[in-house]
C-alpha cells in the first residue's frame, strides 16, 4: 500500500499526543532485530512503549494508519513506526531507529 499525504498529515489534528494502545501489539522480526542491535530487551521496550507520544500519523489504507512514535523513556531517544490495523485488531511495530539529529528538531518531534 502506498502512503497518502505528506509525512506529517494529521488524522485528527491533535499531534503530538500520548499513544493509546487499542489492540494487541505485534513486533516484526525486523523491529526485534533492531532492538537487539540497540541492546534493548523486549521487556524493557514493552514497558517503555507505555509512555510514547505520536508525533506523526498518516493513513496508509482503508483501515490502516501508520504512526511514528517518540520513545524517550529509555537510554536514548528512539522513533518507533507502528501500523494500526483496525480490521485485524492489531498494532504492528514495524521498525525502531535512533533519529538523526541533523534531520529532526532538538526534541526529535519535528522534521527539519
Amino acid at each position: 500500500m502506498a502512503d497518502s499525504g505528506p509525512p506529517d498529515q494529521r488524522v485528527d489534528g491533535t499531534l503530538p499526543r500520548t499513544k493509546i494502545w487499542r489492540h494487541p501489539r505485534l513486533i516484526s522480526e525486523h523491529a526485534f532485530d533492531k532492538l537487539r542491535l540497540l541492546d534493548c530487551t523486549f521487556a524493557e521496550f514493552d514497558i517503555a512503549l507505555g509512555t510514547t507520544d505520536i508525533i506523526e500519523e498518516r493513513v496508509v489504507g482503508p483501515e490502516e494508519v501508520k504512526e511514528l512514535l517518540l520513545l524517550v523513556d529509555w537510554t536514548k531517544a528512539l522513533h518507533v513506526v507502528v501500523v494500526v490495523d483496525d480490521v485485524r485488531h492489531e498494532e504492528r511495530v514495524v521498525t525502531i531507529y535512533e533519529p538523526d539529529p541533523d534531520r529532526w528538531s532538538q526534541d526529535y518531534r519535528r522534521r527539519r
